[in-house]
């Protein structure tokens, strides 16, 4: 594959573009599937897949499969996947998303492949859900709930706050809620409107100053039950860490299959490559968008990426991957910077809690070093 550096290691994403229905906030790919075209869709994704191994030749480091909802293919189709992903050698962390409603029993046929599943929970409210456009009841996620807790996998529960009529209290009840069922991770994001999406048409968003509040408050309160900070917004208690998605905060290789999917491949100068635009283009044609990086723009990506963990920037590996030295570099703009906003040791250069509210302005002013 273009611009593969077989020195290092490589992860898979498989993107399953199927949905019910689409919630009105989200803006990823997906679409309701006719039913002849979950087999079709499925037997050319196994494809594309072969045809990537035989590429690459190694062991994938971490395999997660998102959407959409992949749990509409049915778990043996899941499974036909992983079977398939995982030939090559066993990765380190195999992860599934899966929302709330099809989530059920029949998953444990997926004990020996998956380590990991995610699941859309966002919350136990259900005027929260209904302002998202989600598509299933607070009994529904409750259910979910139960159920991960006594399946043998890790598991992690999405939480979305500062939802338009929400309050701080009802995003703390869930949190308190949710975390009772003992999740190892919960991601905790606030609601992001994006273009072309309902919610954006008829709801107002909470503003910055408010959208702090909540994000400050649910923090604390997840910290002070044992869950760690580890990025922006990702929690997780003592190994229970996401393997994949460290991966893309670490700006590692990936290679995305299926509609929209992205890959990056390469270290000093990366190649990306993004995958056919639709379903039906990636039944037609099955084409990539390749585009290489050049070593700023890389190195633009990695602050991008690195700088939304805990653990920032290792000044060693920025060295070993640019081959500059990175207190040089950016001296003068983190000098512009509000000293509470970031943490700068010996070995990392990292943003604090309160930096993370205003990440894209550090950002944007180390990024000028460039």
């Amino acid at each position: 594959m273009v611009g593969f550096d077989s020195s290092r290691p490589v992860s898979l994403y498989i993107h399953i573009p199927f949905c019910k229905m689409k919630c009105d906030y989200c803006a990823f790919y997906s679409r309701s599937p006719k039913e002849e075209e979950i087999e079709r869709y499925l037997n050319l994704l196994l494809l594309e897949l072969e045809a990537v191994k035989k590429e690459i030749n190694v062991p994938f480091e971490t395999v997660f499969i998102g959407g959409g909802n992949p749990g509409l293919l049915g778990f043996d189709n899941i499974k036909k996947i992983l079977l398939s992903a995982l030939e090559l050698g066993r990765p380190k962390e195999v992860s599934m998303e899966c929302n709330p409603e099809n989530l059920n029993s029949n998953i444990l046929t997926l004990s020996g492949l998956l380590d990991r599943v995610s699941v859309g929970i966002q919350s136990l409210d259900d005027d929260v859900l209904k302002t998202l456009g989600r598509h299933q009841k607070s009994q529904t996620n409750i259910k979910a709930l139960e159920l991960l807790s006594t399946l043998p996998f890790r598991w992690n529960a999405d939480i979305i706050t500062a939802v338009p009529g929400e309050s701080v209290e009802t995003t703390l009840s869930d949190i308190k809620r949710i975390s009772s069922y003992n999740p190892g991770h919960i991601s905790f994001y606030c609601l992001t409107f994006e273009e072309n999406t309902p919610i954006l048409e008829r709801e107002v968003p909470v503003g910055e100053e408010k959208e702090a509040e909540f994000l400050l408050s649910g923090w604390k309160l997840l910290n002070d039950l044992g869950y760690n900070h580890y990025e922006v917004s990702n929690f997780s208690k003592v190994g229970e860490e996401c393997l994949h998605n460290k991966v893309y905060w670490n700006l590692g290789q990936y290679i995305g299959i299926g509609p929209t999917a992205e890959s990056a491949l390469g270290w000093n100068e990366m190649t990306v490559m993004r995958n056919t635009e639709s379903l039906e283009e990636y039944f037609d044609t099955h084409a990539f968008n390749v585009s290489g990086l050049t070593k700023e723009e890389t190195e633009e990506s990695y602050l991008l990426t690195t700088l939304r963990t805990k653990k920032g920037i290792d000044k060693k590996e920025y060295r070993e991957r640019f081959d500059k030295d990175f207190d040089s570099t950016y001296q003068d703009r983190i000098g512009q910077l509000d000293k509470e906003t970031y943490i700068n040791s010996d070995t990392n250069f990292s943003v604090s809690e309160k930096g993370m509210l205003t990440l894209d302005y550090i950002i944007l002013t180390l990024s000028m070093s460039i």
